[in-house]
């Protein structure tokens, strides 16, 4: 098989860390248009000798050709991504199979968290102003692709609602639930009966140490300890715990204190309030005794006592109030 020598520049950018789907396609054309694919996509179709002890002269040029060819792939992908990305690859830089497959584990990393985001970015899809209907429809296959690309060897349709569901559960939890989640995502493996069971511990502890405790206990999710085992608590009927130790009850204690508290305080507030009312109601009386005495000032005199009155020098330089009115 001849060699071919690559004379064009590479037309697609180099792979970086978030574009790897459309770089593993352009890179595979590439290849094939030099004649380089099948060494780096098919390791055991390099030529063998019949007699490795003694090939002809056609052996060994095959296989000087084959090795030509793969330092030729090689080369190719390694100018082909960039500088960060070159240290996944620097060990088996003269492999262009195991480099291939290097990249691809690490930027196809077929786990839940990647599988989840995935979804997140096709179901996050949104019509960009002034965007054509075709440029979405091409977001929107090449969002699919990058799925299909991270789906596991076994994926089914009971697979997808598995994950359909779960994507939903985690996605409904508030962001008091952050670390929750990435210990979620972080996972190897990840299905229903495993997420709520995670879900079901993780609403317990954070009820049990109260809101503010730190969610992190997905790891555990369905492991019990073993030097709990058999003891259950008289209060709220959890295993692992005595009624002694048990936070629900602790928790219970501190809500009923605080409400009985409250209880208190409004009942110290409505007496202050009677209290208030009254000394109110004894002010108003009190300044009506005195307006109503005041009123009667000058009708309280007997009749000797006024008819002197009248008659006095006081009387002809003062106004008398005839009682007609509250006041002198």
């Amino acid at each position: 098989m001849s060699t071919t020598t690559p004379t064009t520049k590479r037309p697609f950018p180099a792979l970086g860390e978030c574009n790897y789907g459309s770089w593993a396609d352009d890179m595979e054309a590439y290849l094939k248009t030099l004649d380089l694919w099948d060494v780096t996509d098919d390791p055991t179709a390099a030529p063998l000798p019949e007699d490795a002890t003694n090939p002809t002269a056609e052996e060994r040029k095959e296989v000087r050709d084959w090795e030509k060819r793969k330092g030729q792939a090689s080369g190719q992908i390694w100018l082909a991504v960039e500088d960060g990305q070159k240290v996944h690859v620097k060990e088996v830089k003269s492999d262009p199979a195991k480099m291939w497959l290097k990249l691809k584990e690490v930027h196809v990393q077929q786990k839940p968290g990647t599988r989840f985001n995935a979804y997140d970015v096709l179901l996050g899809l949104r019509k960009l102003e002034g965007e054509s209907l075709a440029s979405l429809m091409a977001r929107a296959d090449k969002a699919m692709q990058d799925i299909r690309a991270l789906h596991p060897k076994d994926f089914t349709i009971d697979s997808l609602d598995n994950d359909l569901t779960s994507m939903a559960l985690i996605r409904a939890l508030l962001a008091e639930y952050n670390n929750f989640v990435s210990s979620l995502l972080l996972l190897d493996s990840l299905n229903l009966s495993k997420l709520q069971s995670a879900f079901q511990n993780e609403e317990s502890q954070r009820f049990a140490r109260g809101i503010d405790a730190s969610p992190s206990l997905a790891m555990a999710a369905g492991t019990t300890s073993t030097s709990s085992q058999g003891v259950r608590c008289t209060f709220c009927d959890w295993e692992g715990h005595t009624e002694a130790s048990c936070k629900f009850k602790e928790n219970a204690v501190k809500t009923q204190k605080a409400k009985t508290a409250d209880r208190r305080q409004e009942r110290r507030g409505g007496k202050k309030k009677a209290q208030n009312a009254q000394e109110a109601s004894a002010d108003v009386e009190a300044s009506a005794n005195v307006a109503e005495y005041a009123g009667k000032a000058s009708v309280a005199l007997s009749a000797s006592d006024r008819s002197s009155w009248l008659s006095s020098l006081a009387a002809a330089n003062w106004n008398t109030d005839t009682g007609a009115t509250s006041h002198m």
